[in-house]
């Protein structure tokens, strides 16, 4: 019993600092996202690439999967083109971290620049974390409309 008492007091130290290191992916990710859809907003192709892994997958619909952070940057370009100056709001709704991968799941609202209603859908999105820091790796998104 002796020797319980010191473990059990260890483990309930440990748990704390542990939930916080999990928690931190959560808020990390979130900024990642919010970056995203700044980046969308300003027409950077760049910035946006540049929040992928080296190896990340883009799979947008009605194109095939652009791979690697520079055929990622070339299909944004591709989109950004196309959209003509629309704003994106992105509403994550949750994210499921285990390890060094987490899923992040929501919504997004796209507004034409004349004020018109876009597009709007559903995302998930899987990061990793790579030296210390969470990339997005896979990432896919369709309309509701």
């Amino acid at each position: 019993m002796r020797m319980l008492t010191p473990l059990l007091c260890a483990a309930l130290v440990a748990l704390p600092s542990a939930a916080l290191a999990q928690g931190g992916a959560e808020a990390a990710i979130h900024q990642g996202t919010k970056a995203w859809m700044a980046a969308w907003n300003a027409g950077d192709a760049a910035a946006i690439a540049a929040l992928y892994a080296e190896d990340a997958v883009l799979m947008a619909p009605g194109a095939e999967p652009a791979k690697g952070r520079a055929a990622i940057e070339g299909l944004v370009k591709t989109a950004l083109a196309a959209a003509g100056g629309s704003k994106m709001e992105i509403k994550p709704t949750e994210v499921m971290e285990s390890g060094d991968l987490a899923v992040e799941v929501g919504t997004f609202a796209e507004v034409a620049a004349d004020g018109s209603h876009r597009d709007h859908g559903k995302y998930m999105a899987a990061w990793k974390k790579v030296d210390g820091k969470w990339v997005l790796y896979w990432d896919t998104w369709n309309s509701s409309m």
